[in-house]
Parts: structure tokens; sequence; C-alpha cells
């Protein structure tokens, strides 16, 4: 086999497109065929399924640029900005976040349980310093609020309805805490209200002796003989025996009284309470003296209408006369009916 040299290969080229008829050089010229010259053959030959071949060796070129691209972003620490470490990287701190959210949740709901202690014990001290519990519909009302809904960019997620348990849950605490910080001011108010009530209250025996438990209210009085409103006790002792001011207060009056109660003192204790000591002997405080529970204001005698020496004792609420033996809050048992003295 001869090599032609190139001037004779064209020749034979331009021979061979010289014996090419008309209709296939029309066809030559058209964009869907594509022809190339054999020179085996030495002729022109189509190339079949040139469009498939041509897209599919274009496809398979850009995935091997982007694959290549990729890699070498990749190896320089997306150096292109396209995101793909980054994306790897959030969904990692998305995970830790969901965890970490997860055992803040559990932690809260740990406080809320805390906070519903609290409320219980809040209902128990009310109780106890007198104030009326706050019932379930006030608590609703004062712990409700609007609903919080995270917003976190993403759409509905774990971790924004994470977001959304956890905010509601302490806002609701919140408002439960705000609560509670109200109440046990009012308790601690009512408390220390109650301390000095508790203190100006007459509450003990204002002197030794025995007494009819029995002797407050209509009675045969021992010396007028008549039925008569008896607006106290009769406590019987000796003439000289000590006498002490049942409850903090102030002196309003002390000396002889107009009526038939002889040497008085009568003590105002404020919070409408007043406490009247008659058929004294001896008066030992003076009228605006503060006088605390306990201190000797007195001692007992026979002075005014009586048949025997004893103290007449009056306790006075909002002007209505009361029975003193409710106050004795020092006494357990009663000494019986005695013989009624007059008084």
């Amino acid at each position: 086999m001869r090599y032609l040299r190139p001037f004779e290969t064209a020749r034979r080229v331009y021979d061979s497109l010289r014996r090419v008829p008309g209709h296939m050089r029309s066809v030559m010229g058209r964009r869907d065929k594509l022809y190339y010259f054999s020179g085996k053959e030495m002729r022109l030959l189509e190339v079949r399924k040139f469009r498939l071949k041509f897209f599919g060796l274009l496809l398979f070129s850009v995935f091997v640029s982007l694959s290549a691209i990729t890699t070498v972003n990749h190896l320089l620490s997306d150096v292109l900005s396209l995101g793909y470490d980054k994306a790897g990287k959030l969904e990692g701190e998305n995970s830790v976040l969901r965890e970490n959210l997860s055992a803040l949740n559990r932690k809260v709901k740990s406080l809320q349980d805390a906070i519903d202690h609290i409320s219980q014990r809040d209902s128990q001290l009310r109780t106890a310093v007198n104030l009326p519990s706050i019932d379930r519909d006030t608590r609703n009302v004062g712990t409700g609020g609007s609903v919080y809904r995270a917003d976190v960019g993403l759409g509905p997620t774990d971790v924004g309805r994470l977001l959304d348990e956890i905010m509601n849950s302490v806002q609701k605490i919140e408002r439960e805490t705000k609560l509670e910080n109200e109440s046990y001011g009012e308790i601690a108010k009512k408390y220390k209200t109650n301390q000095t009530y508790f203190q100006h209250l007459p509450a003990i025996k204002p002197t030794q002796g025995s007494y009819n438990g029995y002797g407050f209210g209509m009675r045969f009085h021992p010396v007028l003989h008549v039925m008569r409103m008896h607006e106290g006790i009769d406590i019987i002792t000796d003439v000289g025996t000590p006498v002490v001011a049942t409850g903090d207060g102030i002196v309003e009056f002390a000396g002889h009284s107009p009526g038939g109660l002889g040497i008085v003192v009568e003590i105002d204790h404020g919070y409408g309470l007043r406490t009247i000591y008659g058929h004294l002997s001896t008066v030992l405080v003076h009228q605006g003296m503060k006088v605390k529970r306990g201190q000797l204001i007195a001692k007992t005698g026979q002075s005014g209408l009586v048949s025997g020496p004893h103290l007449h004792y009056e306790v006075v609420k909002n002007g209505v006369k009361q029975n003193p033996v409710d106050y004795f809050f020092d006494e357990v048992r009663f000494a019986g009916a005695r013989p009624e003295v007059g008084g």
C-alpha cells in the first residue's frame, strides 16, 4: 500500500465530491446531519445519531467539570462560597440545638411542677392568716396570655415547635410567679397585721380567782334584787389581788366611774376592742398611758355597788358587749358555778 501525497489526496477528494449526486450535495448542507470523510473508504460517511451523541458528550463534560469544581472547592474550604460545608455544619448544629432545647424543656416542666406546689402552699398560707384562697378562675385569668409562636425562618420545624413550647411555658411561669409574689405580699401584710392584732386582742384572764362561766347575760342582781343585764363576768378574789391588762392598748379612763362599778380602768385596744375593769381598790396607770398585755394596771377591791370583793370585767367589740369568757384563750377550764356577788 502506497501513501498518497497531500496534493494527490486533495485531488481525489475533490473528484469524489464532484461525483456526489446533486441531491446528496444538498443534504450535506443540512444542519441536522453531519458527514465526515473516510480515508479508508475514500468517501463521505454520515455521523449517525449526531445530536444524541453531541448532547451526551456535553452533559458528560458538564458533570465532570462540576465534580472537579466541587472537589477543589471542598479542598479549599469552600473558597467559592457554595455553602455545602456550611449546610453540613448547620445540620450538625441543628441536631445539637434540638438536644439542648429538649433538655431545657424538661427543666422548664420541672420548674412548672415546683410553681404548682408553691401555689398549693400559697392556698394553705392564705387560710392560715385568714385570707380567702385564690380561686381557680382568678388564678387562670391571672396566668393567661397570648400564645407564643417562634419564627425561625424555616417554616414549621422541630426546633420551632420546641421553642414555642418552651417560651409559652416560660411566659406562664413568669405570670404565675408575679401572681404568687402579689399573693405573698398580701400574706406578709396580713400576717404583720395579725401579729399586731393578736398583741392587742384581750386574750387572757385579767386576775386570779374563780368565776361563773355563765355569768354574762340577764341575772338576778344580788344587791338590787331585780333582773338586770350583767354585761361582764365577776372574778371572785381577795382585795388587793393584782389586775393586768389583757392586751396591748392605751388607757382611755382611770378613776371613779359615775355608775355602780366604783373605781374603773378602761383600755382601748384598737380594732374596735375595749376592756373595762371595775370595783378596783387601787389604780396604777393613768389616762393616755400605753400598756402591754400582762402589765400590772390595778388591784382588786370592792368599790361601787357590790356585796363582796371581786373584779368586774367586760369586753366590748365595736360597741357591743361580749362574753369575756370567749376571750380567755389561756383558760381551758371554768371554775364552775359560784355564788353571785354584786357588781
